[in-house]
């Protein structure tokens, strides 16, 4: 009878604890998409996710600039992901604005495939520390930087 007992006690911390390592992020966020700005043309992919204080927030950022050949791979810093809308933060690690914190918007307006609009991508100066980028990314309104990217391919998801 005692080995039942601490079968079943055995069995229900295995359980408890495949709850709390199962448990999903609050939002997600993930994409490869192809982009045109001012700076030429781009590409840009990351996984992000939001589990509610920046400190717990994880993800990726992967970006490459076909036409200046700046490119980098970073942790990102903060994420808040609401509804259809990712937002993130990070610095760049080096080259050409090394040290300067970024902002990343994104939006999922549904699969390439759907009628317009299609998803969005804006990428803006963060501030001076990664401190204020992440203060913007947990408080600005959507939408409330410039859209400043025309995505040429690819597939922004964001679920939450």
């Amino acid at each position: 009878m005692k080995w039942l007992l601490v079968l079943c006690a055995g069995l229900a911390s295995l359980l408890a604890l495949a709850a709390v390592q199962g448990a999903p992020a609050e939002g997600a966020s993930t994409t490869g998409v192809n982009h045109v700005s001012t700076d030429g043309d781009q590409h840009s992919s990351f996984s992000v996710k939001d589990y509610g204080p920046d400190s717990l927030d994880t993800g990726n950022f992967n970006y490459h600039n076909f036409t200046t050949g700046v490119s980098f791979n970073v942790d990102v810093e903060c994420v808040e992901v609401s509804a259809n809308r990712a937002i993130f933060a990070f610095l760049i690690p080096a080259g050409p604005g090394a040290g300067t914190a970024r902002i990343v918007e994104v939006f999922d307006n549904g699969e390439p495939s759907t009628d317009p609009p299609a998803d969005t991508y804006a990428d803006t100066v963060g501030g001076p520390t990664v401190a204020q980028a992440c203060n913007a990314v947990n408080t600005i309104a959507p939408g409330a930087f410039p859209t400043n990217e025309v995505i040429t391919s690819g597939n922004i998801q964001v679920r939450s």
